[in-house]
């Protein structure tokens, strides 16, 4: 690799998040070839048509934010983009970026001395950024990191190692003894305890031995075409992984669909991959409903919101497909110790206000890039109040603030929830002895339903501002908010109402377990009679697939996790979050409505 090299400027600003870089309707492209086409045409349009080899970006915090789709990077190193240099990162989008073979550069101060169309030039060795007379320093760079960019990605990277013979590194996970060791976060204790380490601390490299893949059918062209380009013939332990149809169930996209569909059953019968779950649901809510993802254990995934099983106490991050290939030939993935922040909820949560409030409001206080690479650990009498779907609500939306992992004490109800003794996973909670970098203390008592507001999920507002507010369409399902004390929560304000001629309210359970069980209590009915147009389980419109699709200046209130420009329908319609319950009452009124202010009725 040129340890110094010059190249054309292309300008960003803050929070480019991935829907930016390549919508999320472009996904199901099979090739990357014709996906590159796409790259930041809502932001650019003239991208992809101009770049060239060598270009350079230069953007400002947070580059990268949002869903781990790991063609965000693809596509510009396709595009030929050689670096990129910003303020900061998201953490899977680093981790994609240089499996692409992109170098990336954290440095602050570029920004402000050079446009569009400026030549900066980088010296890797010096570890210096030049622009327009100005030079600039940066941090060094890992040897593991720079390797890979040079090997042309992870891909090449590993394909060497299959070449040479794999040799994993042996797993020795701690003894019970060991394990409940103090003065560590939970992040520190669930990644000693699988790498087999005494001591640890923030910004060390472990190499773990994950319990649990997960892969669903989004990236599975992806994985496939990854897994012979590097040469693999068998993967390590085939028990050890999932794949699970959820993005493109029911297909969206002619040809498209059909053909992450095909490449899915090819992946399992290839490489003998006995759990496969086709159109049973949303991958996230399979996951700990069948158990996969268990408390004290590591897990990881080809989505973002892959934190949600954290909500048990398990240690789960989202990776691109090019890191799971390397992983599933391996058996092996490697994690940075993340830097933790303890939040201690306080208090008992009002009629009225769930959990989804209480991540909402979090996400307000502490921004989109509050949490990057930190483990959120939350802790006190509100934290284990919460059922464990209300847990996973939390632990599944904390993804948005950046976090690598966000974690809930095990405890009785994880036990039960789980079916295991509770003495086998207890150790799995917060050490007052151990250094967190802050700690944030919330008492819930007083809290009000909260919504985040377009265009950002870190815009978010008490339900006091936005009440009122004219509302299209509600949209109640998603990992976040699918599940059935979700349902139970809307099905108890809706009985024996009807929403409103010109509101399109559309329900969405997030697993087939979780419709029969709500078609069982009345649950579907009751939205049936109220109006509801109820769908078959997926992940429909939260990733911007069927169900619901918007158009401009409309405006649609969801209980999903992410409201970015363009995801639910244009770059111009006005996307809102909420819980359940604000869901709920909003479709019977047509507008933002507080449902404190409504009686409910048992169902």
């Amino acid at each position: 690799m040129d340890t110094v090299f010059t190249g054309k400027v292309w300008k960003f600003g803050n929070d480019i998040d991935t829907d930016t870089i390549i919508p999320g309707k472009r996904g199901t492209i099979p090739t990357i070839e014709e996906m590159k086409k796409y790259a930041f045409e809502l932001l650019k349009p003239e991208f992809a048509s101009t770049v060239q080899p060598g270009d350079i970006l230069v953007a400002g915090t947070n580059f990268g934010c949002g869903s781990s789709r790991e063609q965000a990077a693809t596509v510009l190193s396709s595009n030929g983009v050689r670096c990129i240099i910003a303020k900061s990162f998201a953490r899977i989008f680093f981790r994609n970026a240089f499996n692409s073979g992109i170098l990336l550069i954290t440095c602050d101060g570029i920004q402000d001395v050079c446009e569009g169309g400026d030549m900066v030039t980088v010296d890797v060795e010096k570890k210096q950024v030049t622009a327009n007379g100005h030079t600039f320093t940066f941090g060094a760079i890992p040897q593991n990191l720079l390797q890979i960019v040079e090997n042309g990605g992870l891909i090449a990277d590993t394909k060497q190692r299959v070449a040479a013979g794999l040799k994993p590194s042996a797993c020795h996970k701690l003894d019970d003894a060991a394990r409940r060791k103090k003065g560590f976060t939970m992040a520190e204790k669930l990644l000693r305890c699988n790498a087999g380490v005494d001591a640890i601390q923030p910004g060390d490299i472990v190499i773990t031995h994950p319990d649990m893949f997960m892969i669903h059918d989004i990236y599975t062209p992806y994985l496939l075409d990854t897994l012979q380009k590097m040469g693999v013939e068998k993967i390590a332990d085939p028990d050890k992984v999932t794949i699970i149809f959820d993005h493109c169930m029911p297909t969206a996209v002619a040809g498209n669909d059909s053909a992450h569909y095909d490449a899915g059953l090819a992946l399992s019968d290839r490489y003998g991959i006995k759990k496969l779950h086709v159109g049973e649901g949303i991958c996230h809510s399979i996951m700990h409903e069948m158990r996969y993802a268990k408390p004290g254990e590591v897990a990881t995934a080809t989505d973002s919101h892959t934190t949600t099983y954290g909500g048990a106490g398990n240690f789960c991050t989202g990776i691109g497909t090019a890191e799971m290939a390397a992983a599933l030939a391996t058996g092996e993935l490697w994690f940075k110790v993340p830097q933790a922040i303890k939040i201690v909820l306080n208090g008992h949560l009002p009629n009225g206000v769930l959990s989804k409030d209480v991540i909402l409001k979090i996400l307000g206080d502490i921004k989109a890039d509050g949490g990057q690479y930190k483990s959120l650990e939350f802790t006190g009498p509100a934290a284990h109040e919460m059922s464990m779907p209300a847990r996973f609500t939390v632990a599944n939306m904390a993804l948005e603030a950046g976090a690598k992992c966000a974690l809930f004490e095990a405890d009785e109800k994880t036990a039960a929830y789980y079916d295991m003794p509770l003495n086998e996973i207890d150790w799995v909670c917060v050490d007052e002895n151990a250094h967190y970098e802050k700690v944030l203390t919330y008492s819930v008592d007083e809290l009000e339903p909260q919504l985040s507001c377009p265009q950002g999920v870190d815009n978010v507002h008490p339900i006091s501002e936005v009440a009122g507010t004219p509302i299209d369409e509600v949209y109640l399902g998603s990992c976040t908010n699918g599940n059935l004390e979700d349902l139970a929560v809307a099905a108890r304000y809706m009985k024996g109402k009807h929403v409103p001629d010109d509101m399109r309210f559309i329900v969405v359970p997030a697993t087939n377990q979780v419709y029969k069980d709500a078609i069982r209590l009345g649950y579907i009915q009751i939205f049936v009679e109220a109006g509801a147009v109820i769908c078959h389980p997926c992940c429909g419109l939260c990733c911007g697939m069927p169900y619901g699709l918007m158009y401009d200046d409309e405006r649609i209130l969801s209980t999903a996790n992410r409201n970015f420009i363009g995801r639910q329908g244009t770059k111009k319609t006005l996307s809102y979050l909420c819980s359940p319950a604000v869901a709920a009452v909003t479709a019977l009124t047509g507008r933002v409505a507080d449902p404190r202010d409504f009686t409910t009725t048992e169902v």
